[in-house]
């Protein structure tokens, strides 16, 4: 978020046909995965290749889409994918004592049939240490369906062995800067399928996604002064909700309900405001002599984190929004901004200043147990979380310009997920099912 380091230092899954294969048994006791523990351990899975079902001969889609969900699962950082050659066995042979022999605890067999373009996959997953069939579905489409099959069958895995869905029908916003244009653009969870959202053909930062993922919220430049935007994502031009004197910066959804927070600075202070969707001005949520800005809120809507540099430079404050009380969240750095707070409501991520690079952090809203994930020149800054808290999105310039990351929530680096000219910063992870809108 270097655009507010300057201010303040200036002033398609419908398609596709799934099937359950079998009744799922009881839950079983056995916990797999601590999702509220960030330095879980990682689960050893074999991942054969699929082999082609009776009467079907062998293709390109067996090895294809076993290569795009051990992806996806290696994009999680919960699993060890043991290496092929270490296996006795392929995708027709689950006798658990062999898996168990390569020190596998889990095993994705799939099969497949074709014809002509028409493909039907049918993906299991097993429990190697019980001995026990945990997930098997069917899914019918054509070969460009099968990433989307794939990405369906690491979410039912995940559902498995954490009790919830991960990012697999995700998308993430972020902005990108060629030519002195900066506009924002969407990308799939794992940086594909990039395209442009907005075309304004100026400076467009701050994407922020409303609850159900079908809105994004924008700042903008109209007539040389920053304007808020909404616009759907479904296509269609963004509308300003607020353009008053002044800046009208950093607007973003409450997770409940259609308001929308806002900083607005035609007082002569920049401070948050509530409002609607139409424009409707209600009470300011700050009264800084200075600058406030980046508002987020907490799941449940009840606490608000905003940059402020009330206290001489720009650091992380909480509102509680039924008192009214601020407290300051963010010690030890000169420069802090960026927060974004963690869906799971556990910790706050944010970019500070250390060692003379931002980079990323991640802290309790109580402020305890800080942690700086990221390290080097490259840095990270603009942190934004994934709908299931496992993983965040930030900018790094490690190559030289802004591209977009993701680590774990413990820090641990996952990919880079983007390989477009320009800069690329900005990220704003989506809710669930906005891939395929």
């Amino acid at each position: 978020m270097r655009q507010i380091t300057a201010f303040f230092c200036l002033v398609a899954l419908g398609a596709i046909l799934g099937a359950s294969l079998f009744c799922p048994a009881p839950a079983s006791a056995r916990v797999y995965i601590d999702i509220t523990k960030p330095f879980s351990r990682k689960l050893p899975l074999a991942l054969p290749e699929y082999t082609p079902m009776p009467g079907s001969a062998p293709a390109a889609v067996g090895s294809d889409g076993a290569r795009i969900l051990a992806t996806d699962l290696s994009y999680t950082g919960l699993f060890d994918i043991l290496d092929r050659k270490t296996y006795l066995g392929g995708a027709d042979q689950v006798n658990p004592r062999l898996w168990r022999r390569i020190g596998a605890e889990l095993l994705v067999t799939g099969s497949y049939s074709l014809q002509g373009e028409v493909v039907s996959l049918e993906m299991r997953l097993h429990d190697v240490t019980d001995g026990r069939l945990m997930v098997g579905r069917r899914y019918d489409g054509t070969l460009k369906d099968v990433p989307a099959m794939m990405h369906r069958f690491a979410d039912e895995i995940m559902q498995a062995i954490t009790g919830e869905r991960s990012v697999f029908s995700t998308a993430i916003a972020f902005v990108h800067a060629d030519g002195g244009k900066k506009e924002i653009w969407m990308m799939n969870f794992d940086g594909t399928g990039a395209r442009q959202v907005t075309h304004r053909g100026d400076i467009t930062l701050y994407p922020a996604w409303s609850p159900d993922g079908a809105l994004l919220a924008y700042t903008s430049y109209v007539n040389r002064r920053p304007a808020a935007f909404i616009q759907a994502i479904s296509g269609g031009e963004g509308r300003i909700i607020y353009n008053r004197p002044g800046v009208n910066l950093t607007p973003v959804f409450l997770p409940t309900g259609g308001q929308v927070a806002v900083s607005l600075s035609f007082s002569g202070k920049t401070n948050i405001y509530l409002g609607d969707q139409t424009g409707n001005l209600g009470p300011n949520l700050t009264d800084g002599w200075g600058i406030e800005v980046s508002p987020t809120f907490s799941p449940d809507g009840k606490k608000m984190a905003f940059v402020s540099d009330r206290g001489g430079s720009p650091q992380i404050y909480i509102r509680d929004m039924i008192s009214g009380s601020i407290s300051r969240l963010s010690f030890g750095q000169k420069y802090a901004a960026a927060p974004d707070w963690s869906p799971r409501g556990d910790r706050i991520a944010y970019q500070a200043m250390v060692n003379g690079n931002f980079q990323v952090i991640s802290i309790r809203p109580d402020g305890s147990d800080m942690r700086v994930l990221t390290s080097g020149h490259g840095g990270g800054e603009d942190p934004s979380w994934s709908p299931d808290g496992r993983l965040i999105a930030y900018a790094s310039r490690t190559t030289g310009r802004y591209q977009i990351y993701v680590m774990t929530a413990a820090g641990e680096p996952v990919r880079r997920i983007t390989e477009l000219s320009g800069d690329n910063t900005d990220p704003a992870w989506s809710p669930r099912g906005v891939a395929g809108r």
